[in-house]
């Protein structure tokens, strides 16, 4: 059995740059771009600086999107809850460590690059992750991938290059920073195709001419293809699928996820090829569980517990804003829903109740962190989860989308969160600002 031994630097430094990395957040106030709620440019330079292998050619105006390794560690940090985005005085975000940091730094070292994967494989978003030029979220395709290495040899270089008819380089053609990512776990090396670079002129594209897998790599593939099924265990793609509160491995129960999870998606299992007895586990177990016999007895025990959004209870106040001189500010209880928000949205507007409708939890048009009305096919739906079961923070901006055809826009900041005295038993209209516009005013012109 092939035992394998993670340090600081071994099988690559992520563990060495991830705490140089969280070392800088924590000793520095870290002000977020007011468009992305990215690292500032100023920032990643710094930190740039500290990593093992720092990009060259950038500068303090470089964007967060320009750097990889930041990129990945700055999704990690959010999805595995080592920060948290806080509001500063004014309108600006600030990363803040909470206590599970402290927890993290406990670890081991092969404890904390699980813990890391884990993040990686369970929680990060891989659609936001994705930050290369003509990329996209590769998660249709990553148990072809894995499959593929794992029956290769390692240290055998693969290549890509010139190879657009072969199976694996029409697989990885959109991978981009996803290539990257798997290097930094240490599953591969990755040659850049500088070329692609020289004709498209963006240093956002990554191409490659070639990757070599690592003995690590291939059993660790092995292992992730056949127990950990990232479409069971990915919970953003989950949620993509409607499912509010779902389990990691657990089975599907949205229909539409059960539609999408056709036999030519889901992956098919196969007789393991892995030199190791694995583990597979049930429902509810450690995502590590299967790669323990990887690694010295004692080596890999625990990882950070995973936490559920505890329920805040109390009265919560939005700021429901059309536009700067036309806002409403609503009052309503952390046991009313995102159902009773809309009703009062449309009730404070004068609006008539008759179309679709979002609430995009992290401000965004059209992201996955959303809510829709009954009857939408896209995200968990606003009745399914109380207001005080959300996780929202003061100062959270929330934008609420009415009726896809004629787009209005709202948006609703949570500006206090009263945890004494007597909640409202109903949503309340509390003040108002401006003169609501007609919903179809513009048919009469």
């Amino acid at each position: 059995m092939t035992v394998f031994n993670i340090t600081e630097t071994e099988p690559t430094p992520l563990l060495r740059d991830f705490a140089a990395f969280t070392r800088y957040l924590r000793t520095h106030q870290i002000v977020l771009t007011r468009a992305n709620e990215f690292i500032s440019g100023r920032d990643l330079y710094e930190m740039n600086k500290e990593m093992t292998h720092p990009l060259p050619d950038t500068t303090p105006r470089t964007d967060q999107t320009l750097y990889p390794l930041l990129h990945l560690f700055y999704h990690l940090a959010l999805a595995g809850k080592l920060f948290q985005k806080v509001p500063e005085k004014g309108s600006r975000m600030i990363l803040r460590p909470t206590g599970r940091l402290q927890l993290y730094e406990e670890l081991k070292p092969t404890e904390k690059y699980f813990f890391l994967l884990e993040t990686f494989w369970v929680d990060a978003n891989w659609e936001k992750l994705q930050a290369g030029y003509f990329g996209r979220s590769p998660l249709d395709s990553v148990h072809d991938v894995l499959e593929y290495l794992s029956e290769r040899q390692p240290e055998k270089k693969i290549q890509l290059k010139g190879k657009e008819d072969s199976r694996i380089a029409r697989m990885l053609s959109d991978w981009e920073y996803f290539l990257l990512y798997f290097s930094f776990f240490g599953f591969w090396e990755v040659t850049r195709d500088m070329g692609s670079v020289e004709l498209y002129k963006h240093k956002r594209l990554f191409k490659a001419e070639s990757i070599t897998s690592s003995t690590f790599g291939v059993i660790m593939a092995q292992i992730l293809n056949q127990t950990r099924n990232l479409f069971y265990w990915n919970l953003p793609f989950r949620r993509e699928m409607g499912e509010w509160k779902a389990v990691p491995e657990s089975p599907f129960t949205d229909e539409n996820a059960l539609m999408f999870l056709t036999t030519d998606i889901e992956p098919k299992r196969k007789r393991s090829k892995a030199t190791i007895k694995i583990d597979e586990g049930k429902t509810g177990d450690p995502f590590f569980l299967p790669f323990v016999p990887l690694f010295a007895e004692g080596e890999l025990q625990k990882t950070l517990p995973r936490e559920e959004t505890k329920f805040v209870d109390g009265t919560y106040v939005f700021k429901v804003s059309l536009t700067k001189d036309i806002w409403r500010r609503i009052e309503i209880s952390a046991t009313h829903t995102l159902l009773d928000l809309h009703r009062s949205i449309q009730r404070a507007y004068n609006f008539d109740d008759d179309h679709l409708y979002s609430f995009f939890m992290d401000g965004k048009l059209w992201s996955h962190e959303r809510f829709s009305s009954p009857y939408d096919d896209q995200g968990a739906c606003v009745d399914e989860a109380l207001i005080g079961e959300l996780g929202l923070f003061k100062g959270q901006n929330i934008l609420y989308l009415f009726d896809y055809g004629d787009m209005w826009l709202f948006r609703v900041e949570l500006e206090e969160i009263r945890t004494e005295g007597t909640k409202p038993r109903e949503p309340e209209i509390i003040e108002k600002k401006g003169r609501a516009p007609k919903q179809y005013g513009h048919y009469n012109e």
